[in-house]
């Protein structure tokens, strides 16, 4: 499963997260598997997870570009300048301390959702939760205010 995610996303840290992932979701959900299903099952939980790693990057890569201080600034048009702003104030004004804190770190930093865990003395699955409930309460907002 490991050499899988290597294989897809090029970078270690990230596919141990994978990995790791795929196991959380497969022990919270208690799925029982039969035996010769489980290799095919976890193959494609990880690939699947690998392309939520990848489409998270390409999303994060365009954040930065569009919250770089650089020229790029002005190729945004007037509703991405605005829709920005508001993402930003909604991180700030909605999101608790520590959610604010996770997301800044994984996505402005690009730190490992390890990496993460380490400097905020939390676990990784503190990590992994407080940034989907983040992201999920983000994409909550914007559905309702399109």
């Amino acid at each position: 499963m490991y050499r899988l995610a290597v294989s897809i996303l090029y970078d270690e840290a990230e596919s141990k997260d994978v990995v790791s992932e795929v196991f959380a979701r497969l022990l919270n959900n208690g799925d029982m598997l039969k035996a010769d299903t489980v290799e095919r099952y976890l193959l494609t939980a990880v690939r699947n997870q690998c392309r939520n790693v990848l489409e998270h990057r390409q999303v994060r890569e365009r954040f930065f570009r569009l919250m770089s201080d650089e020229a790029v600034q002005p190729a945004l048009s007037s509703d991405e300048q605005i829709r920005m702003e508001e993402l930003m104030r909604y991180i700030r004004q909605q999101l608790p301390p520590l959610s604010q804190e996770i997301f800044r770190l994984r996505y402005l930093r690009e730190m490992t959702c390890q990496e993460v865990a380490d400097t905020l003395g939390i676990s990784r699955q503190t990590v992994h939760s407080h940034l989907g409930q983040s992201v999920e309460r983000i994409r909550e907002y914007f559905k309702s205010n399109t």
